[in-house]
C-alpha cells in the first residue's frame, strides 16, 4: 500500500475518459513550458495603396517533442555489486531480485505504442518533464520482504493524455529493456496510487531498482513493480 500521491496539480487520477478528454490540455502544457518563449514578430510595415497585402507569416511548427522544458542533467548512477537474491544492499537500505540493467539515460526511450491515436518515444528529460506525481510507498515480496521509499514520477493519466489511447484499448503491457513484462487492463493502471517512477529519494532511480523508469503497483506484489520499462503496449 502507499500514502495518497501528492501531485503538483493537486490530488486524484484522472478517469479513463478524462484521460481521452484531456489530450488537448496537456499538449498545451507541454508547449507552455518550452525551453525558451516565443520571440514575438515585429509588427508588418503598412503596405503601399494599390499594392498586394503582404503574405500572412507561416504558422509556428509545435514545439520539439524531446524537449518540452528545462531540467536538470542526470548522470547514470553508479551500479553496486550484486549482493545477492532477495538480499539488502548496503547502499540503499533495499532488498536486490536481480542483476542490474546497464541503462544510458541519453539513448533511452520510452515508447507507447499499440492502441493510440499518437505514438509517443520519450526521452528521460522528456518523462521529467510531466507533471510530478510523488507518494511514499511500500514494496512487498510475498514471503521475503518489505521495502518503504519515497519515490516520483509521472501518472499514466498523464502520458496517455499525450497518447490519446483509442476506445477500444482495455489492456496495457509493461515491457522491460530485459523482455520482461506484465499485462494489466488499463483501468489498473489509472487506479489511485498507480504510477511510474523514475525518481527514488530525490535522486535518480538505482540501478538495481529500476533506472530510469519503474512501475508502481501498491495494492500488487513485488513482480509487478516492473524495472527499466522501455515500452508500454496498449491493445
Amino acid at each position: 500500500m502507499s500514502q495518497p500521491l501528492r501531485s503538483r496539480r493537486g490530488p486524484g487520477v484522472l478517469s479513463r475518459r478524462v484521460v481521452l478528454a484531456g489530450a488537448v490540455q496537456s499538449l498545451a502544457l507541454l508547449a507552455a513550458c518550452s525551453a525558451l518563449p516565443p520571440t514575438p514578430s515585429a509588427s508588418p510595415e503598412p503596405a503601399p495603396t494599390g499594392a498586394p497585402s503582404p503574405t500572412p507569416p507561416a504558422t509556428p511548427a509545435p514545439p520539439s517533442q524531446s524537449r518540452p522544458c528545462v531540467v536538470t542533467p542526470v548522470v547514470r548512477p553508479t551500479t553496486i555489486p550484486y549482493p545477492g537474491y532477495t538480499k539488502m544492499e548496503p547502499s540503499t537500505g533495499l532488498h536486490v531480485t536481480g542483476l542490474a540493467q546497464e541503462v544510458d539515460p541519453v539513448a533511452y526511450r520510452l515508447k507507447v505504442i499499440g492502441q493510440v491515436e499518437a505514438p509517443l518515444s520519450l526521452s528521460y528529460d522528456d518523462m521529467r518533464c510531466l507533471p510530478v506525481t510523488q507518494a511514499h510507498t511500500w514494496l512487498t515480496c510475498p514471503g521475503f520482504f518489505t521495502d518503504e521509499a519515497d519515490l516520483a514520477g509521472f501518472t499514466f493519466a498523464d502520458l496517455f493524455a499525450l497518447a490519446r489511447p483509442r476506445a477500444q484499448a482495455t489492456r496495457v503491457r509493461l515491457t522491460s529493456v530485459e523482455g520482461y513484462s506484465v499485462l494489466f487492463s488499463l483501468d489498473e493502471v489509472l487506479s489511485p496510487g498507480v504510477f511510474l517512477a523514475y525518481e527514488w529519494e530525490r535522486e535518480p532511480l538505482p540501478p538495481s531498482h529500476g533506472f530510469p523508469l519503474r512501475g508502481v503497483f501498491p495494492l500488487k506484489s513485488g513482480a509487478n513493480w516492473v524495472k527499466w520499462v522501455t515500452q508500454i503496449e496498449l491493445s
